[in-house]
C-alpha cells in the first residue's frame, strides 16, 4: 500500500510540476489539459483521478503553500515571533529568493492581490491563535484590527520583493520587515501598559 500512495504522490507532483513549467511560458487560462498531460508525461485517466480540472490543480499548489507555511510557523508561537520573529522572516525570504522563478510562475496565476488576501488572513489567524499575544494587543478586537494591519503590511512587502519592486538580499529585506514589524508591535503594547 506504501508504494500505491508514493505512485499517487509522484504523478500529483508530476501535474503540478508540470503546470509551474507551462506557467512559465503562457498564462493560465491559455493552458489545456492535454498540453499538461504532455508536459507530466502521464495519461488523462491518472490526472482526473486526481483533480477535477486545472483549476483544482492551481488551488492544490496554492494549498501547498500554506502547508509550508504552516511548516514555517510550526516552531513558533506569535508571541515569539513578536519578540523576535527574525528566524523566521529570514526563511521566507531566503526560501522565496532561492526559488524566485517558480514563485513568479505562480503569482501569474494567483495574482498579487488575491495571494495577498489568502496570505493575509492565514497570517492575521496565527496572531489571533495566540492568546497571550492577543492579550498584550489589548483584547480580541484590538487585536484583529492589528492582526490585519500587520499581516497585510507584511503580505504585501514580500509580494513587492519577489517581484523585484524592492530589489535587495534576502538578509536586508528581511531585517528591514523585522525592523518595522516589532517597532509596531512594541508601539501598540507601550500603549496598553
Amino acid at each position: 500500500m506504501a508504494g500505491g500512495n508514493r505512485m499517487v504522490e509522484k504523478s500529483k507532483k508530476a501535474i503540478k510540476d508540470a503546470l509551474l513549467e507551462i506557467m512559465y511560458e503562457k498564462d493560465f487560462n491559455d493552458i489545456t489539459v492535454s498540453e499538461l498531460l504532455k508536459k507530466a508525461n502521464i495519461s488523462r485517466g491518472t490526472f482526473y483521478a486526481h483533480f477535477k480540472n486545472l483549476e483544482d490543480v492551481k488551488q492544490a499548489l496554492i494549498y501547498d503553500l500554506y502547508v509550508h507555511a504552516d511548516y514555517i510557523f510550526g516552531d513558533y508561537s506569535a508571541s515569539a515571533l513578536s519578540r523576535d520573529p527574525s528566524p523566521v522572516m529570514l526563511m521566507a525570504a531566503e526560501m522565496m529568493y532561492a526559488s524566485r522563478d517558480p514563485s513568479k510562475r505562480l503569482f501569474k496565476f494567483v495574482t498579487v492581490y488575491d495571494l495577498g488576501i489568502m496570505l493575509k488572513d492565514w497570517l492575521a489567524k496565527f496572531i489571533l491563535d495566540d492568546e497571550k499575544l492577543v492579550e498584550n494587543l489589548g483584547g480580541y478586537d484590538l487585536a484583529r484590527v492589528y492582526a490585519h494591519f500587520i499581516s497585510g503590511g507584511i503580505t504585501h512587502a514580500y509580494n513587492m520583493w519577489i517581484q523585484d519592486d524592492c530589489p535587495v538580499p534576502p538578509d536586508v529585506f528581511a531585517a528591514s520587515c523585522q525592523s518595522i514589524l516589532l517597532g509596531g508591535i512594541n508601539a501598540v503594547s507601550a500603549d496598553k501598559d
